[in-house]
């Protein structure tokens, strides 16, 4: 998934750093050339990435190619203009206020100007009730949008940390918004562009394919004539597919097959840390269990999985990393550990399952084993929450996520808590934001900012707070901290939000997985991005031999 926090690139999720983009005019290209097939595990619900169910990082690798955004992520993790003519300017900081220029030669594929009026109509959508917005955090914060023809102005309310990236995003037409139904906007195609390449055809259950825009003027044109993403959900026929050339480009979730591949000098694998990590939370909601909503319970949880032996298992042994000092386990909900102020409040919960069953036994649950057994077969029940047997939401077809689960749900078998599969290959998409799950695993992606909008994943009523949960005291903390520019003040705020969502252990952080791109060799240019903005990122500049 790509955090808004994406599982979506904007600031509410989230948003530290890893060769400078495109040119800011266009320059001329070789004759396109050629046609690359992409590989993906998952495919989009809909192409319209405003919306709840186009939330998805596999949405945005189609999206960012066509409607452009005023700025995009690059290899590093910064920000750099793309329709934008340069970077956004503080014009003042009391109250905040922003300008950016949107290019001269910045056009919609029928022909019409991208201007000001186009980005204005975007935020209109975003605010409007109406529509089923994946979150509208820093956006709600916005006071006044003044646009005089390309150049935009916009005045917060109050001080949102992090404005570069929420007005950076995708801009929509808005020739096409006007009187339209955003909720049913592009569920089955786009129809005009203002990137490198331009929608052709979708056939769902298939592929979907995007073709060069020869009117883009922005930046360098596509040296390619097609982009194909073909959408293969299990993880044994995606890689099939690779050797087998039908596809020439993946960027896989970490899969044992990597290993093979990696020693075939017909490939290039890429990898490396970037702003993903894997999780496991918590329901607290009413559609969950309500032995989620006592603390103890979730105490006792997190003890019964041995973190490292799942990293080791999946990880290291296989050797998709080469140590486990490549990959430690996450310590924390907020940063990851290669950024400055990350701190491993979540490490007071190693793996202790005769701690857990002690803490069971204490709150006064019955029925469970007295010392952990790998054969045990008694299951606890805990005064007014019953069975402590859950739900486990995860995708389907997806062989290293199942893997995952067969290791847990075997160690918190062994100490009497069960664990009960629920794969599908909408887990992401419609069941996470229904809420009605016990345990759901999966991966935000993000950037440098996500630390900054952890309010919209954690804070009571967060736009993307599937969960459930709420800690007032936690939560004050995490929405000041969107409110305060100053670094140290902001990293203080979120460490005293940090110390509350590990006592309370809201959810179970992994690891932040490494990030792999793949590529036949015959196909050269690509450069693994370590944020939501994802693989296809630069894809304008990819070449075919």
């Amino acid at each position: 998934m790509r955090t808004k926090a994406v599982w979506l690139f904007a600031a509410a999720l989230v948003i530290t750093s890893l060769v400078v983009g495109p040119a800011a005019t266009a320059k001329p290209s070789r004759s396109a050339a050629g046609t690359v097939v992409i590989g993906h595990d998952q495919e989009p619900a809909t192409l319209n990435n405003l919306i709840t169910p186009g939330n998805a990082y596999t949405t945005s690798l189609v999206t960012n190619l066509v409607l452009a955004s005023g700025q995009r992520y690059n290899q590093r993790a910064i920000l750099v203009p793309q329709l934008f003519q340069g970077k956004p300017r503080l014009v003042k900081t009391r109250p905040l206020t922003v300008r950016f220029t949107i290019k001269a030669n910045a056009r919609w594929s029928d022909g019409r100007q991208v201007t000001g009026a186009d980005w204005r109509a975007t935020y209109q959508a975003i605010m409007n009730k109406n529509w089923d917005i994946t979150s509208r955090e820093g956006w709600e914060d916005i006071r006044t949008v003044q646009v005089r023809g390309k150049t935009v102005t916009v005045i917060f309310r109050r001080p949102y940390a992090a404005w570069e990236a929420l007005i950076s995003g995708n801009i929509y037409p808005a020739h096409k918004l006007q009187g339209a139904n955003v909720n049913t906007l592009y569920q089955s195609g786009i129809d005009v562009s203002s990137g490198p390449y331009r929608f052709s055809s979708w056939q769902k259950g298939t592929q979907l394919v995007l073709v060069k825009n020869t009117t883009y003027r922005a930046g360098p044109q596509a040296r390619l004539d097609r982009l194909v993403f073909r959408y293969i959900p299990n993880t044994a026929s995606l890689f099939q597919s690779l050797r087998s050339n039908e596809i020439q480009v993946t960027e896989p979730q970490p899969q044992l097959q990597i290993v093979e591949i990696r020693r075939n000098s017909s490939y290039r694998v890429q990898s490396g840390p970037g702003y993903f990590f894997e999780h496991m939370d918590l329901q607290q909601g009413p559609q969950g269990h309500p032995a989620l909503k006592r603390k103890f319970v979730r105490q006792a949880l997190i003890q019964s999985i041995n973190r490292a032996d799942v990293r080791n298992a999946l990880y290291v042994n296989s050797g998709l990393v080469a140590s486990a000092a490549q990959l430690p386990v996450l310590q924390s909900l907020v940063w990851k550990p290669f950024e400055a102020n990350y701190r491993p409040f979540f490490a007071r919960w190693g793996f202790n399952q005769r701690a857990a069953i002690a803490r069971l036994r204490a709150n006064g649950c019955t029925g469970g084993p007295t010392t952990p057994n790998r054969n045990n077969t008694n299951i606890w029940t805990c005064p007014g929450v019953g069975r402590l047997s859950f739900r486990f939401n995860t995708t389907a077809g997806n062989q290293l996520r199942a893997l995952t689960f067969e290791i847990a749900q075997s160690q918190t078998k062994a100490m009497g808590i069960e664990l009960l599969p629920r794969f599908a290959a909408n887990a992401l998409t419609q069941i996470l934001p229904s809420r009605d799950w016990d345990i759901s695993m999966f991966t935000w992606l993000g950037g440098p900012t996500s630390s900054i909008t952890s309010f919209g994943l954690y804070g009571c009523g967060g736009d993307q707070n599937y969960m459930t949960y709420c800690n007032r005291t936690a939560s004050r903390a995490l929405q000041q901290a969107q409110f305060t520019p100053n670094n140290v003040a902001r990293r203080n705020l979120l460490h005293r939000a940090e110390r509350i969502l590990a006592e309370d252990v809201i959810s179970i952080p992994m690891y932040v997985r490494p990030g792999f791109l793949i590529n036949n060799r015959a196909v050269s240019g690509l450069l693994l991005n370590p944020t939501q903005q994802g693989s296809t990122w630069n894809s304008e500049l990819w070449r075919t031999q």
